[in-house]
């Protein structure tokens, strides 16, 4: 045989260890919170089906934005809050801070609270955006509000926020501009 044809096998590089599996979502302490802090996170982990469904979502979530523009106004609790799409597009990330109880045995009911709320006000919205995550509950989310408050629960990373702040909610700050 030909020595050209003729090759011993390349050798096969080993495959890469898999990476560890990531962590259930857990109340981070990365040493930022204040004490007695208002001011609480949310940080929503939205899995899609694909990332090539991200600029349906995105343009979703822009018919929408008067509606939601006014229910966060209406609430008079929420700080700020954003929808920030993965570098990859294979999620998209809820982030908002709110008012509420930020110790740890609090967190859960204040938590609990503002997503009721929401599911009242912004049902529709949520089902919309839903309809293109992997994972999602069943849905429309007023009929199935557990199921949400679940799901939020699962795709969660309640990492504490710091504030400048720490002591006042919408409704104190409100207060304070107007008498400016």
């Amino acid at each position: 045989m030909h020595p050209r044809l003729h090759r011993p096998p390349a050798p096969v590089a080993p495959e890469p260890a898999a990476p560890p599996p990531s962590p259930e979502p857990s109340r981070f302490d990365l040493g930022l919170q204040v004490e007695d802090q208002v001011q609480c996170g949310l940080f929503l982990v939205l899995p899609l089906k694909t990332p090539a469904q991200m600029m349906a979502l995105l343009q979703t979530i822009q018919s929408v934005a008067p509606t939601v523009h006014a229910a966060l106004r209406d609430l008079h609790y929420v700080h700020f809050a954003r929808f920030v799409p993965a570098p990859d597009g294979s999620a998209l990330y809820v982030v908002t801070e709110f008012d509420g109880d930020s110790d740890p045995g609090g967190y859960d009911e204040s938590m609990e609270s503002y997503l009721m709320d929401f599911v009242v006000t912004l049902g529709p919205v949520f089902d919309a955006m839903l309809d293109f995550v992997a994972g999602a509950p069943r849905l429309p989310v007023q009929q199935y509000p557990r199921d949400f408050i679940r799901f939020v629960q699962r795709n969660n990373l309640p990492i504490p926020v710091w504030s400048a702040v720490p002591d006042a909610t919408v409704i104190d700050l409100l207060v304070r501009r107007r008498k400016l």
